[in-house]
């Protein structure tokens, strides 16, 4: 069976990104913000722009909007798919959700998506101040995520909290280990510092992408990191799931893997 977004979700992105880019006044003749389909597609760079600068007269903004026109819906089919395996036997209460990479809200839009009632912290970590504004703004007329107390930072420094506590939580790495400028391994130190801060809950970690090789480079250097930060790998592999498109449907592969770290009950003061 294909997986289908639901209507809130359909519905919302028909409004504040397909429509926005269709109705804009420089999409005209089978144009895209003035630009053809390869123009489009370079101005986002498969995914991986420089998405706050400018480029050819297009705006950050414009950038963001079309990369959310190309790329967004179907990193919202496989992140749908993935959160239903991951919580089909439970429901996460109280629970804290980092989206790496976040772009415009994808692991946020998708996890409300599954969840009964979604009410959950969410903290976006992207570096473009463009991707999240948008979003915010995406999630600002969903009102599925009403419930939903986010946070918008540029990296895993800047968040703040407040005292530790035993949440559980959730960590969305999609897509971001195919950054040519990413460390995998400074990534995962920074990422625990802030587990840390956060407190000695539970953690699962899902990680989506291509499932090319040159998209997965940088992943033994990133699962070595993690491991040695006391995770386990219970799931890696590639996986294929359904999607509906006006012109049928169509199977779509993604690579994935689950890391997870149980609750700490004990707590080590003072080396002891």
């Amino acid at each position: 069976m294909a997986v289908e977004l639901p209507s809130w979700l359909d519905d919302l992105r028909r409004a504040e990104v397909v429509d926005r880019v269709h109705n804009d006044p420089r999409s005209r003749s089978g144009s895209l913000l003035g630009l053809r389909d390869t123009e489009a597609m370079e101005a986002i760079g498969g995914g991986q722009a420089q998405f706050d600068e400018p480029w050819h007269g297009m705006s950050p903004a414009d950038r963001s909007l079309l990369y959310a026109y190309f790329n967004q819906k179907g990193h919202l089919e496989e992140l749908i798919e993935a959160f239903r395996a991951i919580f089909a036997n439970r429901s996460p209460e109280d629970l804290i959700v980092i989206d790496l990479g976040c772009g415009p809200c994808t692991g946020g839009l998708a996890l409300a998506a599954v969840l009964d009632r979604p009410a959950f912290d969410y903290i976006g970590v992207d570096v473009s101040t463009a991707m999240r504004d948008l979003g915010e703004r995406l999630a600002g007329a969903a009102r599925r995520l009403d419930g939903v107390r986010r946070s918008w930072v540029r990296d895993l420094q800047s968040v703040q909290w407040g005292a530790p506590g035993w949440r559980p939580v959730l960590v969305v790495v999609s897509y971001l280990l195919a950054s040519p400028t990413l460390d995998p391994v400074r990534l995962v130190a920074d990422l625990n510092k802030l587990l840390a801060r956060l407190g000695n809950g539970r953690v699962t970690m899902l990680y989506t992408n291509s499932p090319r090789e040159k998209a997965n480079r940088k992943f033994t250097a990133f699962q070595q990191a993690m491991q040695q930060h006391g995770f386990q790998m219970p799931a890696d592999g590639t996986d294929q799931i359904v999607i509906e498109r006006w012109s049928g449907d169509r199977m779509r592969q993604v690579r994935q893997a689950v890391f997870h770290r149980d609750r700490k009950d004990v707590l080590r003061l003072g080396g002891a």
